[in-house]
């Protein structure tokens, strides 16, 4: 099956801790994270759309005390947590969810 695009735009990754900036891009079987070239950390990111448990809106915060509105946190089945910065959080968890319920629909009338 050929993955249809959905979404895309600016996104970091956190890695250690570590905010990787780079583009998100979201199709029909997996949102890929592809850093930027002036990254140290170079290499791509995929997560496959079945690997997804929970897609989630969190604020980031500055000095531990003034909240950030603009995170988005992917947690897999297998428990880990990814968090993302992203413009239009809720959009993203919006196009996420959609994405996931057809990919789920989809699976379930083959």
């Amino acid at each position: 099956m050929k993955e249809k695009a959905l979404k895309s735009g600016n996104g970091n990754l956190f890695k250690n801790d570590v905010p990787t900036t780079g583009k998100l891009h979201l199709t029909s079987e997996a949102i890929y994270h592809i850093p930027q070239a002036m990254n140290l950390d170079r290499k791509e990111t995929k997560i496959m759309l079945d690997e997804i448990e929970q897609v989630e809106v969190i604020n980031f915060r500055v000095l531990k005390l003034i909240p950030i509105t603009n995170g988005l946190q992917i947690t897999l089945r297998d428990g880990r947590d990814l968090k993302f910065v992203v413009n239009g959080r809720k959009r993203w968890k919006k196009h996420i969810e959609e994405a996931l319920t057809h990919r789920r629909f989809s699976d379930s009338i083959k």
